[in-house]
């Protein structure tokens, strides 16, 4: 921080070039107490002249004001000081308020005249505020030559002065404190005192016409009254109704409202098909919704959400109005996760069905449906199942009133799988998982070839599929499923951006169907689905990591089928290359360490190369250093760490290693209780080590006993459990002469050799251990 002090200094005019004391400059450095924003805005106010202050009084007043105190309270303090030397006097200060306000609620950039002119600010008063603000800006805006705009505060000035100017700080009151709210209402009658200019006298006044300021009434009035009045509901809107805003809006009327909606509309080339005859005075809110409908195929598609908020203030008791508010939040919170936004959307939605139901109105299934649907997206921003469950019972009621043959009726279906399936993965219901399936089967009907929604469909439905064999391995849920995603393939032409999670999820069905029929032809075609989907994820994609891991696990298991070190050496180097994408600090850092470890590990155990090894304990070593002792994935690299221990003790003798791998081992255990699925392994690896020394010898036999009964006979890793205890029962016959259980150990390698299938990477150590078996066999102590 002194550094950076010394280097802002020297663009300081010091008075008779007299530089601060180096004792001064720590200060300083004290001060900022590590925040650089505080730091930028000393530098900033001591290079610019504040009133007759030299920077050296003026650093000074700064060294003997300020305390090491928190963050907001020091930039508090430093923002009160800095704004009382630039605006010193009552006057200035009032008008500096004036001009903070407005910039704050500013939309987009005026030209200072306009600007002026807008907020009833002297044009030479707001160019003097503007030009003694710069000592707090910490960006610069990259105007034309030549012109002279008034910019949005929040382009300019760093967020913490725009919140302390909004605050209300007890220790630092301060004569410029503004309301973002009060802001935007002033601006909005600003705006509202503009609006009767801009009815044309002729039809050929047309939007080219417009100033600047002109322009902007006509683009952000709707902001401004939205932001700055009242909010409404169904049944509550008095104290909008006493606002001059309405008063205003009201004197104009449909056609002054008309006028508006048609040059913005031409603003944005989308021509208007609005005739102001349509419109009956108490029809204001629906010629602004008309116009927010027609925003939705511009540009300026973010105004749709004022304009409804205007045309709800207008019409409160129109369903129709807060429907299609409830829509515009809706998909504003799908796009930016805002939980406020997604409230928003859930309150305009419950309004149209307050008033739906209250009335008796038509529409009361598309009411229900909205509702169920924003309520589904708030459950899935927060997590309240009472959200979902709502959300279910509303879509179920929707249905019952949209029978077969309704226009929305596949809607309804599809939708109520959607929040079905979300409650699916919190229950694991086998009997929801096949609600869904009956649903979106139908809805798929309803959807014949060449139907735009025929895709969805058809992958909604795979995925189900797909789903629900996992849970009961109904071989015939998966070939459906396989059926559907090929046929939504082909819908899609080479280099279509939908193309690469069919292709995805096509592989990953066709992997699941080998790992349940050993049909290699499956897996190869896995792997060149794999491949096409990565060939349309080029660098620099953001499905380029999803590609690389699918890719590199596919051709892992390939690998594990066939044992060709070539598919194992590609799925390396993609692995590598995921790596290389989450670097330090990513979240996907530990996944791709653990991942190029799990990879070089099995290299090693084909090759022997203890380079591949060394480098898979180093991998392991850095992702345990990225997790806590809480983490999910803490136990599994404890024991993935042991694992490789264990081997580099058998492959170089280094009793460290087998002590460490020990030690690791049951650290891992302890974190994982009797029933947790991953307690059998951890098991198997812990006797292996053990196993090792004479003296742990029954405690490892002990530990295989349990971690083979703990493990499904069809389970991949079940071999190797067998293996592990056939080696432990060896090693004690070795020790003791029991031939029990060297008979035993027999029995458990002929049981893992008719489940180990050819070319499996174990099938080496498996021969291995047989003839160990046969060796001992012969031995004379084993005689009965």
């Amino acid at each position: 921080m002194e550094r950076y002090f010394n280097h802002q200094f020297s663009g300081v005019r010091w008075e008779s070039g007299r530089r601060p004391f180096m004792s001064q400059t720590t200060r300083l450095a004290e001060l900022a107490n590590g925040l650089f924003i505080w730091a930028s805005i000393v530098c900033s106010l001591l290079k610019k002249r504040l009133s007759v202050s030299s920077p050296n009084q003026t650093l000074e007043a700064i060294l003997q004001s300020q305390q090491k105190l928190g963050e907001n309270e020091s930039l508090a303090g430093l923002y009160f000081q800095a704004l009382m030397w630039l605006f010193p006097d009552s006057v200035s200060q009032k008008l500096a308020q004036k001009y903070l306000a407005a910039t704050l609620v500013l939309q987009q950039p005026l030209p200072i005249a306009e600007f002026s002119s807008l907020v009833d600010l002297p044009s030479h008063a707001a160019e003097e505020i503007q030009g003694a603000l710069t000592a707090l800006q910490i960006r610069r805006p990259a105007d034309k030559e030549g012109s002279r705009l008034i910019h949005p505060a929040g382009d300019l000035f760093h967020l913490s002065l725009l919140e302390y100017l909004q605050s209300k700080s007890e220790s630092y009151g301060t004569p410029f404190s503004v309301s973002a709210f009060d802001a935007h209402s002033q601006l909005a009658e600003a705006c509202l005192r503009k609006f009767p200019r801009l009815r044309p006298q002729s039809a050929s006044v047309t939007c080219i016409h417009l100033s600047a300021q002109d322009e902007y009434v006509v683009k952000y009035l709707a902001t401004h009254i939205y932001k700055g009045t009242p909010s409404v509901k169904p049944g509550a809107s008095a104290e909008w109704e006493q606002t001059s805003h309405h008063g205003i809006l009201q004197e104009n009327g449909v056609v002054g409202l008309h006028c508006w909606g048609s040059l913005l509309l031409e603003l944005e080339m989308l021509g208007s098909c609005m005739k102001e005859e349509e419109y009956a005075e108490h029809e204001a809110g629906r010629l602004m919704r008309d116009v927010a409908a027609a925003l939705g195929r511009g540009s300026l598609r973010s105004l749709q959400i004022p304009w409804l908020e205007v045309a709800v203030r207008l019409q409160p008791e129109d369903p129709t109005i807060w429907t299609d508010l409830g829509w515009a939040y809706y998909r504003a919170g799908e796009h930016s996760k805002n939980q406020d936004t997604v409230e928003k959307a859930v309150l305009a939605h419950q309004n149209a069905s307050d008033i739906v139901e209250k009335s008796g109105g038509p529409d009361r299934a598309s009411a229900l449906f909205s509702l169920a649907t924003s309520l589904h997206v708030r459950f899935r921003l927060i997590g309240n199942t009472q959200d979902l469950y709502r959300s279910i019972s509303l879509h179920r009621e929707a249905l019952g009133m949209r029978p077969v043959g309704h226009e929305h009726h596949a809607t309804s279906l599809v939708n109520l799988a959607v929040s079905l399936t979300s409650l699916w993965k919190i229950t694991d219901s086998t009997n929801d998982l096949d609600e869904i399936v009956l649903l979106e089967r139908e809805a798929l009907g309803l959807h014949p070839p060449g139907h735009r929604h025929r895709v969805s469909s058809l992958r909604n439905l795979a995925d189900t599929l797909h789903s629900r064999f996992q849970k009961t391995e109904s071989i015939a849920d998966l070939n459906e499923g396989i059926l559907l995603s090929r046929e939504a393939l082909a819908t899609y032409p080479r280099g279509h951006a939908d193309r690469v999670l069919i292709l995805r999820s096509l592989a990953i069905s066709l992997q699941s169907r080998f790992e349940t029929t050993a049909f290699i032809g499956d897996l190869d075609e896995a792997v060149q689905l794999h491949r096409q989907a990565l060939d349309q994820c080029p660098i620099g994609h953001a499905d380029r990591v999803a590609g690389l891991q699918s890719l590199a696990a596919s051709l892992h298991s390939r690998f594990q089928v066939t044992t060709h070190t070539a598919n194992l050496d590609e799925d390396i180097l993609l692995s590598r290359e995921v790596l290389e994408l989450r670097p330090p600090g990513h979240a996907g850092r530990v996944p791709a360490l653990r991942s190029l470890a799990f990879s070089l590990r099995s290299r090693f155990q084909t090759t022997a190369s203890l380079i591949d090894l060394d480098e898979s304990v180093f991998l392991y070593r850095k992702a345990l250093e990225l997790v806590t002792p809480g983490h999910t994935e803490h136990s599994s690299l404890l024991n993935s760490l042991a694992w490789n221990l264990t081997f580099r003790y058998e492959a170089q003798g280094i009793i460290e290693d087998l002590e460490e791998s020990i030690s690791l081992g049951r650290e891992s255990l302890a974190l994982l209780p009797d029933g947790h699925p991953n307690r059998c392994f951890t098991l198997d690896s812990l006797a292996k080590s053990l196993h090792f020394k004479p003296e742990h010898l029954d405690e490892a036999l002990q530990l295989s006993r349990e971690s083979v009964s703990l493990t499904p006979p069809g389970h991949s890793e079940y071999c190797q459990h067998l293996i592990s205890l056939a080696s432990i029962l060896l090693r004690r016959h070795e020790s003791s002469g029991s031939v029990e259980e060297l008979l035993e150990a027999t029995s458990l390698s002929q049981e893992a050799s008719s489940k180990c299938p050819p070319h499996h990477p174990l099938c080496s150590k498996l021969i291995s251990l047989q003839d160990r078996l046969a060796k001992a066999q012969c031995s004379p102590s084993s005689q009965p």
